[in-house]
């Protein structure tokens, strides 16, 4: 099982790898940070879709999941703690793990740099960050504490790092309540493992009525109950049956992981507003970093940001890419980083199952 070290605590991650494309030099390397309970096997049939797009896919599990190192006795007290400073500890570590993840194979796989190719000066290869629904709560806490990391990779990262795609990011990354009828998650962990898992595979995999953002998000909007096609509707198109309905038993087992639905997942669930938030304002409105001595200043300035949404996702995910955008709009320029908004027609939260083949293509063009 390919892992890497993260830290020098002998923390590793586990991953998988298509490998760099044959013959390629300058193929973009496209690492995918997975969800909540499903881990980077969902990913898999992306795979054969790569290599003729001239990317090389890396699928990344976090802590706690199948071949990464388990939550520590510490990492745990973190997330259970009363104070902000301790939660936003546990959170600052998920992200700088992730980081510590790039660097690493930046330098053990000796993967290219970014550089500008052809007569239209076209980006060629670097690293893309892509992560998925709960990954970006880690994802953006490695971009909202760059200043921690050593100069030395700072460096590395800005001649490696193109850009960073939060795909369908969940209601947790934004640390803000959502609208009664947007809300199609709800914990409880009292619950058989079983049955939790279930019910997250079902409301996250199902397909909901086409959404439209709205004008603003203060005052909350009142959005009716949104409810899946496949409970309100007669004759269901097989294509709007949810996602996990259509998996075998053994295929859904191959791509989750239930044991972190016992405890740890709800901690995370649980963690302060105020940490996500801060991660999310220090990540893409206002990302400057620095002293009194050296000032401050942008990290990173050329780093892209696209935020992808699926029109017929859940809504606590929709809810997650309105608030993104709607806050992209009032930062500041001087201070934002550059946030694109894409939207995926006819798509759920897992396009990149159902549709692995155009996922990746899309990814292609935006990485």
């Amino acid at each position: 099982m390919p892992t890497a070290p993260v830290d020098d605590q002998s923390n590793v991650l586990y991953y998988e790898d298509s490998g760099p494309p044959a013959g390629s030099t300058n193929y973009t390397t496209v690492v995918l940070i997975h969800g909540t309970c499903f881990h980077g096997a969902v990913y898999r049939p992306m795979i054969p879709f790569a290599a003729q797009r001239n990317l090389r896919l890396v699928l990344l599990n976090q802590r706690d999941y199948p071949g990464s190192t388990p939550y520590s006795v510490e990492d745990v007290e973190n997330l259970c703690a009363s104070d902000n400073e301790a939660k936003a500890r546990a959170m600052q570590t998920r992200g700088l793990e992730i980081a510590g993840f790039l660097r690493w194979f930046i330098h053990t796989h000796k993967t290219p740099a970014i550089k500008e190719e052809g007569e239209a000066q076209s980006l060629v290869g670097g690293i893309s960050v892509v992560s998925w629904s709960g990954g970006n709560c880690a994802a953006v806490a490695m971009f909202s504490h760059v200043d921690k990391l050593p100069q030395e990779t700072q460096k590395l990262f800005n001649d490696h790092l193109r850009s960073f795609v939060m795909y369908d990011p969940s209601a947790t990354t934004i640390g803000r309540p959502r609208p009664a009828g947007l809300t199609a998650l709800r914990s409880n962990p009292s619950r058989p493992l079983d049955e939790q898992v279930a019910e997250l595979a079902l409301a996250v995999s199902s397909y909901y009525p086409p959404f439209t953002f709205p004008d603003h998000i203060d005052p909350m909007p009142d959005h009716p109950p949104r409810l899946p096609i496949h409970l309100t509707t007669v004759d269901v198109d097989p294509k709007h049956i949810p996602t996990t309905s259509k998996m075998s038993p053994d295929v859904l087992r191959s791509i989750t992981h239930p044991p972190v639905m016992e405890r740890n997942q709800h901690l995370l669930w649980a963690l302060s507003h105020d940490v996500y938030r801060t991660n999310l304002t220090r990540a893409l409105y206002d990302c400057r970093f620095g002293d009194e001595r050296t000032g401050l200043a942008k990290m990173w300035p050329a780093l892209r940001v696209h935020v992808v949404w699926c029109d017929m996702s859940v809504g606590d995910c929709l809810w997650a890419s309105v608030v993104i955008h709607a806050l992209y709009e009032e930062a500041d320029p001087e201070t934002r980083r550059d946030v694109q908004l894409h939207k995926l027609e006819g798509a759920n939260h897992f396009v990149h199952w159902e549709e692995p083949e155009r996922f990746t293509s899309f990814l292609a063009t935006i990485v």
